[in-house]
């Protein structure tokens, strides 16, 4: 949701899934929400807006992004890290046909997929 993240990450995946439109599906730390997915409330909201893009966007590919500085989640790069790698194995499972990356963006603003 932060906006100093937003046109990075626009720009890359533009770039990486070669498309002229990004869709942005915004929440306070979305890796830590998908990654523990206890608030079962906000993770079927997430969900709800990512197959909105999925399914009538035509959008090709979904990246979780985390960033240096997140007060959603204030967690260290290398915990947001696993929140992202956790948040990816799940939106795999729901989207089988649909490719699924991890981001990861510095203080520096520089955008880097995450495995």
């Amino acid at each position: 949701m932060d906006g100093r993240v937003q046109l990075p990450v626009i720009q890359y995946l533009q770039k990486r899934f070669n498309a002229d439109f990004v869709d942005s599906v915004t929440e306070a730390g979305p890796n830590l929400i998908l990654s523990e997915a206890r608030n079962n409330s906000s993770v079927q909201s997430i969900l709800s807006r990512v197959n909105i893009s999925v399914e009538h966007h035509d959008s090709v590919g979904i990246a979780v992004v985390g960033h240096h500085g997140c007060t959603g989640n204030p967690a260290s790069r290398d915990e947001q890290v696993v929140h992202i790698q956790n948040a990816v194995r799940l939106l795999r499972q729901q989207y089988k046909d649909v490719e699924v990356t991890g981001l990861w963006v510095d203080s520096r603003w520089d955008v880097r997929e995450v495995g």
